[in-house]
């Protein structure tokens, strides 16, 4: 497997982003220009990939469309992410996944799971750009805490749903009946 560097990508639009190959290196496009996604640390990759688990299960036993894990997404105001998690209801399938496996346009949920290194962005710009792309849900995942926040888009912009303590039993507004205490599901003991 060869892997070109970062010198080797000159990349002016969104569409030459989604056109890049397959990383690593992996970047998302945001005000015009590239940005470096970091590698992430094991718990990060622990708490997305049972979350996903956990949401993939509910969401295909309820028939309520899919449920992704680290895609390219086109966003309507231009930006390109790679989220943790996304969920795009049934309805809404065929219209955002592009010809090219990739999501083209404004999902119904995003997970990020919050490190120290991305807090910024995930807390601040991500979440703006999320915002004004018209995402519907918006979930951050404390990766140290394990503290959960949810966000429901509305005219006055996102509105948290609920703040949940490591813990404390999660459940989101999204999925009726999904309940999700994530130190449990991750086999740790929560914070105090």
């Amino acid at each position: 497997m060869s892997v070109q560097s970062f010198e080797a990508f000159s990349v002016a639009t969104l569409q030459e982003w989604l056109d890049l190959p397959e990383g690593p290196p992996f970047f998302e496009w945001e005000a015009g220009r590239l940005v470096v996604i970091p590698s992430p640390k094991k718990i990060h990759q622990k708490i997305v990939g049972l979350l996903f688990h956990a949401l993939y299960d509910y969401v295909a036993r309820n028939d309520l469309g899919v449920v992704v894990m680290e895609l390219d997404v086109a966003l309507p105001n231009g930006v390109g992410y790679y989220p943790d998690l996304a969920f795009i209801a049934k309805d809404r399938l065929l219209h955002l996944m592009g010809e090219d496996n990739k999501i083209h346009g404004a999902l119904d949920m995003v997970v990020e799971v919050v490190s120290p290194f991305t807090q910024s962005r995930d807390r601040v710009i991500k979440f703006q750009n999320y915002y004004e792309a018209g995402v519907s849900w918006y979930w951050l995942i404390d990766s140290e805490t394990l503290a959960i926040q949810e966000f429901e888009h509305s005219p006055e912009g996102y509105l948290c749903r609920a703040t949940i303590s490591s813990g404390t039993l999660f459940e989101p507004k999204l999925f009726p009946n999904l309940k999700i205490n994530l130190p449990m599901i991750l086999g740790v003991q929560p914070e105090r």
